[in-house]
């Protein structure tokens, strides 16, 4: 059983979630990692539109947690899966990219927990929050008189290493607690969508014995391309849509690419139509059947 201590119950953390949902923080000393000792604003969890559909979106992520969902009582097979939602490094849409494809997978008997990392400083008014996300997808840059202040920001290239930290806590926090969350420590896998493939695929790509996950999914994913692929990478799953605006598909072909000459496994579907964040939504594109592609990919691999 971890800590009651890690365990969340900020009405503002548990928005979203699963009523009665575990909620655990991931770091030890507080839940703070290092290098955000500083950081001390708090986070907020929102209602916005994304592909006209009302999604809740998480920002001024500090603490790292993880909302535990579970496969009902004698299904679960022994699987568990981090889901790093995406958000540009600023937000998490953590029902679209988390809580909904929690509820799809924990019916095949995955164990999943939903992750929030850490994320960039974002205005705390959520009038002035929305002109900024409206901005971001737009790749307006924000004005620098305003908020946050420049000493709060810190450049994107050296916020991303700390995110796959918070994957790699992640996958240590499943497995220490494994015998609680009733999985097999030897199949604790993760998923990142987008921004979240940066915490996924940076996991998959650096990480020791008790860090590697034993298996790794991109959803049109962002990734650390100065990384190299290592010799024990575990097997990939990517999917992603050719009309994508927010990511060139040509970055996820080209993360296939150097699995396959890395000798890794990996499994690459790219569909004409679906755009970016087309997660669990269906709207009658091509892309609707990559939940059932990942489920057979899955089970080939001996996760179900």
């Amino acid at each position: 059983m971890p800590d009651e201590r890690e365990r969340v119950l900020d009405p503002e953390v548990m928005k979203g979630a699963p009523e009665g949902a575990e909620i655990w923080r991931i770091w030890p000393d507080n839940g703070v990692p290092p290098g955000s000792e500083r950081r001390t604003w708090r986070e907020r969890t929102t209602q916005v539109p994304w592909m006209d559909v009302p999604q809740l979106y998480t920002r001024n992520v500090v603490v790292p947690t993880v909302t535990v969902h579970r496969p009902a009582a004698g299904r679960g097979n022994g699987t568990a899966m981090i889901v790093a939602p995406g958000g540009g490094f600023h937000f998490l849409l953590v029902q679209q990219e988390g809580h909904d494809m929690a509820r799809w997978i924990t019916q095949l008997g995955v164990t999943v927990l939903v992750l929030k990392y850490r994320l960039m400083r974002t205005p705390d008014d959520d009038a002035l929050m929305s002109e900024f996300r409206s901005n971001l997808l737009k790749r307006v840059p924000w004005p620098d008189d305003a908020e946050p202040p420049l000493s709060e920001r810190m450049p994107l290239a050296d916020f991303r290493p700390l995110v796959a930290d918070d994957g790699r806590q992640a996958i240590l926090f499943a497995r220490a607690n494994a015998k609680d969350l009733g999985i097999d420590p030897a199949k604790v896998g993760i998923v990142g969508y987008s921004a979240g493939g940066g915490v996924a695929i940076g996991a998959a790509m650096q990480h020791d014995a008790e860090t590697r996950p034993a298996f790794a999914v991109g959803i049109y994913p962002w990734w650390p391309r100065d990384l190299p692929v290592p010799p024990n990478a575990p097997p990939l799953f990517l999917a992603m849509a050719d009309d994508d605006k927010l990511v060139d598909p040509l970055l996820t072909t080209q993360l296939n690419d150097a699995w396959h000459n890395a000798g890794a496994s990996v499994e690459l579907h790219s569909f004409a139509d679906g755009g970016h964040g087309f997660a669990m939504n269906r709207h009658g594109h091509l892309s609707d059947i990559w939940t059932k592609l990942l489920e057979n990919w899955l089970r080939l691999h001996g996760f179900l």
